[in-house]
């Protein structure tokens, strides 16, 4: 059944069947992904990932586009067995790559990335989203219209148990998941503010919305970048050299995979 409305972004198909399947689109049709997912924007560190931590069999599949390929590589992480892929930007990108993968086997995905911060939140600092605004489109086509899409309460609470261990402090927040990176405007941002949000960034919304739409989990960790308030001069604080903070994510989210 359509769901229609006005406008073709709010408009959604209940019929779970799609004529393109992940199965069918990419390679290695007959992939069985094990059941838990590390991704990570963060290129230099899914490099070294792939070299510290037994890369079994090489890739055991592979998202193919125009841009480039994006290999799935399993792992063995302290005995855990997973598989780990680099995350891609933007809002169509994440759903895409999440079908991919809950289609071939995968249960639970934990990815991090970096931010902009709509308050005054130290460069470097973990956040732990709990629920995205969904500003972006790529929800759109795998739940109905709604305002927010909560992440993985089962997630969040094995992040919040590894962060504990660690001693790593962290707070929790709503974000705001957007396309529009060069529409982040004054008026804009304080709304959000209003709405409570004190993060964004271009995927959150639709990694949960796929993972809600699969029936399976999906948590994410951010650390704090630029800063997006409007007041002042634009600060990217450089966020994208902090070498110490994406490392940090990445052990924290591999870490809590484990007791998943």
């Amino acid at each position: 059944m359509i769901i229609k409305n006005e406008f073709p972004i709010l408009e959604y198909s209940t019929e779970e069947e799609a004529i393109l399947t992940p199965k069918e689109s990419f390679d290695f049709e007959d992939a069985c992904f094990p059941k838990l997912c590390f991704m990570t924007f963060f290129g230099e560190v899914f490099e070294d990932y792939a070299k510290k931590y037994d890369c079994e069999n090489g890739e055991i599949g592979a998202y193919n586009s125009e841009m480039c390929d994006f290999p799935v590589l399993k792992i063995n992480y302290n005995g855990k067995e997973m598989c780990m892929m680099q995350a891609p930007v933007g809002s169509a990108n994440a759903a895409t790559f999440a079908d991919y993968l809950y289609s071939n086997g995968v249960e639970t995905i934990i990815c991090c990335g970096g931010c902009g911060v709509l308050d005054d939140i130290p460069k470097g600092d973990v956040i732990v989203p709990v629920k995205a605004l969904r500003g972006e489109g790529g929800s759109y086509q795998y739940l109905p219209p709604s305002r927010f899409v909560e992440l993985s309460d089962k997630v969040i609470q094995k992040l919040k148990v590894t962060m504990d261990k660690l001693n790593v402090p962290y707070i929790e927040c709503t974000t705001w998941t957007t396309d529009g990176l060069f529409r982040e405007t004054k008026e804009m941002v304080d709304y959000r503010k209003s709405e409570g949000c004190k993060t964004v960034e271009m995927e959150c919304a639709a990694f949960a919305a796929v993972a809600k739409f699969k029936g399976k989990d999906f948590g994410q960790l951010l650390y704090s970048g630029d800063v997006v308030t409007g007041e002042g001069d634009y600060d990217d604080r450089e966020w994208y050299n902090d070498m110490s903070a994406r490392e940090k994510l990445a052990h924290i989210a591999i870490e809590a995979l484990c007791l998943l």
